[in-house]
């Protein structure tokens, strides 16, 4: 089993330098695509510096000190992705995991009573056996659910009961985050949206004045989450 990757070689949703040091840490497959998740042994080390060892990191991981979306995590390959929140209990950190302006992924603090919280976007709808419809979301969370939702809905939900509070259209007006393309890590509003007549993505035209298409697209409304936009560096 491949666990290092060269640093080069890496997805470029990892902020790290790449020509310091040779050998990278490969994420392991999990809720979101590969190319899209960073791995908590570069997130502990590199961005939040927990420890300076490979050693170290995996030590702190085994003893149970880091919490994933409120649960127990303690492989040090294991991906993040957008929305994910990590929480350092011993230290009442918790970090929400968001995209910068150049497309890397990173964290942002966040409040404890936000970290209990998580936007989860629709990406599909499956029919399951006995009539019932079972809700994907962007982070692989799956839900078996009768509630009315279509996909590019963000669900807003309590991890500590596993319960949805809100869910957040994409409608005129509404506040979002961007997740691609040229202004990935922005905050805009919505104009309109344009349905495509075919098999292209439908367009959403902002108040800002630039268009991207649906799938870039994270309603978050008037949700009291960190969504800091941050400028990122080169590395």
């Amino acid at each position: 089993m491949i666990t290092k990757s060269k640093r080069h070689m890496l997805p470029r949703v990892v902020k790290v330098p790449r020509k310091e040091y040779f050998w990278g840490v490969s994420a392991i497959p999990g809720g979101h695509r590969k190319d899209q998740s960073l791995p908590l042994m570069h997130l502990l080390r590199d961005y939040l510096g927990v420890g300076d060892k490979e050693r170290e990191i995996s030590r702190i991981l085994t003893m149970g000190q880091i919490r994933l979306d409120g649960k127990v995590v303690k492989q040090k390959r294991r991906g993040v992705g957008f929305m994910d929140v990590v929480s350092i209990p011993s230290v009442k950190k918790h970090y929400r995991i968001i995209y910068d302006k150049l497309g890397r992924l990173i964290p942002v603090e966040e409040t404890e009573e936000g970290s209990k919280l998580k936007p989860r976007k629709l990406v599909n709808k499956v029919s399951i056996k006995g009539g019932k419809t079972m809700l994907v979301f962007h982070d692989g969370f799956n839900k078996i659910s009768d509630m009315q939702m279509e996909t590019g809905d963000v669900a807003l939900f309590d991890l500590e009961k596993n319960s949805v509070k809100n869910v957040t259209k994409l409608t005129e007006g509404m506040k979002v985050f961007l997740t691609g393309g040229n202004h990935v890590g922005s905050l805009a509003l919505v104009k309109d949206v344009e349905v495509s007549r075919s098999s292209a993505s439908n367009l959403v035209h902002t108040e800002e004045g630039f268009a991207t298409v649906e799938e870039y697209v994270f309603p978050i409304g008037n949700m009291s989450l960190n969504f800091s936009e941050v400028k990122g560096g080169r590395n």
